[in-house]
This record gives C-alpha cells, sequence and structure tokens, in this order.
C-alpha cells in the first residue's frame, strides 16, 4: 500500500498524472543518466530473479535493505518517503497494524534501467476500533528506477488501479486515495465466518473486482422447471420458492444436513450461488473430490460437481437480492466490462452470490454478482 517516492525524486511524467486503463499508463520511473549498457541479459534476469524474492519477503521477513539507495524515494498515493529508514519505518506500521500479505503477480523490465511488478495487496484492521471487521485490498503497479553503477534501486513509484489520479495526494491535489480508503473501511457489508471458495483479487478497479477463483465443488439444483423464461434469473427466488413451486434452498440444505444415503451432516458454507437456472451450495472442503460426496436420497434433484474456478469479474452490492436488482448490477458490470475493453464468457451464464441468512440487517448482506472472463492478461502492466 505504501511503497511510494518523495515529491521532489517522483519522475516528472508521473507527477500528477491522471491514467485510464483504456490507454497505455506510462511506466517511466527514472531515464538512462549513464552511458552504461542498459541492464540485460543475464545480468536482468539474475537482478529480477532477486528482486522478485526480496520483495515476497515484504511482510514476512522483510526486504534486503542493501538493495535499496540510501536516498531511495518512495511514493504512493498517500506517502512519500526520501530514506531507505523511512521505507522500512512505514512497512514495519503496516506488518504490525495491518496483517497485509502481499502477492507479485508479474515483474518485467521497462526500461533500460527500469523494473517494473503488478501485486495485490490484501490487509485486516484491528477490531478495536473497526468492530465491523473491514478489509482493504489494493492491486496496482510498483515502478523502480536503477542505479546503473550501484545496482540499488533509488526510486521506486506505486500506482493503485482503483484510482487515476496517480501520485502522493499532497503533491497532485487529488483525493481519489484517501476516498479509496475510506470507502474500504467504511463498507459495513459482512461476511460469515463461514468456508468460502477461495480467490485472489487480480485487480481493484473503483467500481469492480477481477478474481481469480481456485476450483471447488458445490452441491447444485434446478431454480425452474421447464419454465425457459425462468432460466436465467440471479436473484433469491430458490430461497423464498417459485411460481411453479418447489424450494431449491429447502432441497440443498436437507441433503447438507443429513439428507443423503450416509445420513452425513456437513458444515454450513458461503456463499448460495443462484444463476443459470440453477441454486448451488459450496462443499466443504473436507468432502475431498466429487467422488467422495455422500449420495443424494433423491439423485434427480441434487448433483454434486466441481466448478473448474477461473477468473472473474465481480461487482457487489448490499441489501435483499432481488431478481431486479441482481440484473441490473449485471447489466452494469457488463457495461464496464466493455469500456475496460474485457470480453465476457457468452458460454457460461452469470451469477449471484448472496454470502449471508434472510435474517441478517438489509444494510449489512454481502451480494457479488460474478461474470466469467472469457480471457485475462494477469501480470499486464499497463492496465
Amino acid at each position: 500500500m505504501a511503497l511510494g517516492a518523495s515529491p521532489s525524486a517522483a519522475p516528472s511524467r508521473f507527477r500528477g498524472v491522471s491514467s485510464s486503463r483504456g490507454s497505455v499508463r506510462p511506466l517511466r520511473a527514472v531515464a538512462s543518466v549513464s552511458s552504461a549498457t542498459k541492464l540485460e541479459g543475464e545480468a536482468l534476469a539474475t537482478y529480477m530473479s532477486v528482486m522478485s524474492d526480496d520483495l515476497s519477503r515484504l511482510f514476512t521477513t522483510g526486504i534486503d535493505k542493501s538493495l535499496y539507495a540510501p536516498n531511495v524515494s518512495f511514493e504512493d498515493p498517500l506517502t512519500t518517503y526520501d530514506t531507505i529508514d523511512g521505507y522500512l519505518f512505514n512497512i514495519s506500521m503496516l506488518k504490525n497494524v495491518f496483517d497485509p500479505v502481499y502477492t507479485m503477480h508479474s515483474i518485467a523490465q521497462t526500461g533500460d534501467w527500469e523494473v517494473s511488478t503488478r501485486w495485490t495487496m490484501a490487509m485486516s484492521l484491528p477490531t478495536v476500533p473497526f468492530f465491523w471487521a473491514p478489509s482493504l485490498t489494493f492491486t496496482g503497479t510498483s515502478v523502480m528506477g536503477i542505479d546503473p553503477d550501484t545496482k540499488q534501486v533509488t526510486k521506486h513509484f506505486d500506482t493503485w488501479d482503483a484510482i487515476s489520479q496517480q501520485g502522493f495526494f499532497m503533491n497532485t491535489g487529488s483525493t481519489q486515495g484517501v476516498a479509496e480508503v475510506m470507502r474500504q473501511v467504511l463498507d459495513i457489508t459482512k461476511q460469515p465466518a463461514l468456508e468460502t471458495p477461495q480467490y485472489v483479487v487480480l485487480r481493484r478497479y473503483a467500481e469492480y473486482e477481477v478474481r481469480r477463483y481456485d476450483p471447488f465443488l458445490v452441491a447444485e439444483t434446478r431454480t425452474n422447471s421447464n419454465d425457459e423464461d425462468q432460466g436465467d434469473r440471479l436473484g433469491a427466488g430458490g430461497m423464498t420458492g417459485l411460481p411453479a413451486g418447489g424450494n431449491p434452498f429447502g432441497t440443498l440444505a436437507g441433503y447438507l444436513f443429513g439428507g443423503n444415503e450416509e445420513k452425513k451432516s456437513m458444515a454450513m458454507t458461503t456463499p448460495v450461488f443462484t444463476g443459470g437456472g440453477k441454486m448451488q451450495f459450496v462443499m466443504p472442503k473436507s468432502v475431498g473430490g466429487v467422488g467422495n460426496a455422500p449420495v443424494p436420497n433423491d439423485p434427480a434433484a441434487v448433483a454434486v460437481t466441481e466448478q473448474p474456478g477461473g477468473v472473474f469479474a465481480a461487482i457487489r452490492f448490499a441489501g435483499i437480492a432481488t431478481d431486479a436488482h441482481a440484473k441490473e448490477r449485471e447489466d452494469k458490470l457488463l457495461q464496464l466490462l466493455g469500456k475496460d475493453e474485457l470480453v465476457a464468457d457468452k458460454n457460461v451464464p452469470a451469477s449471484l452470490a448472496q454470502y449471508n441468512d434472510p435474517l441478517t440487517n438489509p444494510v449489512q448482506r454481502r451480494n457479488d454478482v460474478l461474470v466469467k472472463l472469457q480471457s485475462f492478461d494477469v501480470g499486464r502492466l499497463d492496465k
């Protein structure tokens, strides 16, 4: 989060830059000021390997101080430092207060003496005073200028995907970075402390996320009979009953809580998925594979399948997830994807993920509409 450079040292092409995901973001952190040959070949491969390994320990054992110049300058949308000691202090503060998890997705040479990385950082806030337990996620890039003689990092500039005005906010006059932090801190939607499919946020944009899900098992049943008009419903129809009769939620709950040949009761999970004419409960990991799942009492009503995971765009909203509300968010997400030149996989229907039970206050309910992407370049640095 705070991986940034001093105002005076910030690259002129970055200072106050307003970027768009539809255009290539300038990545120049430092111009080559030496007549020395550019970093290349085996030296480049070794350097990137060392830097990649070092950054992987950012919030565990810590970075290698010798890789950075004593007067290295850092800048991100919230902070700025002019020395390595200031930067190390900030890393220590983040580690001790926010319990951050840093994931680097790619590293590449972006100039003669410049290396850039793409990353995700997830953080949790202490329960005092943040009793609603918000979590923070940032994705972005780090652009590092390297001294040709010492091979030390002299300039380090961070960008966030969620904002367009990059650079330390007191220099740019933009409050976008502060607003993004406050938006996440003040998100009072709740996710129950239940087992849930694992995913990594690859991009957090202003209005939606791109996530990579691991494979997971589900128990599923139909949310309609033969009514084609109901085949693509996303909302909570299965939780309250359907016009054609039946109660898909009750069918799956019955299976999970002992309605199977083994009379085995399994742990509740979250979320409940609906979409494409189906409702799905996530199966506990302890079940193992499909072949290990208890056989339903009525195999025609309940099936256990593996979801292959993959990369999905997700847009979140609070409240009661009616069919109309969910469809509205799906349309909004597709509009945003089109603007960002991301293509939805038309072979996979959109789905709604509902995380909370009906007794949860609507303003605290977490709902996500998910759209599978046809392809996605995880390591891309410019958008």
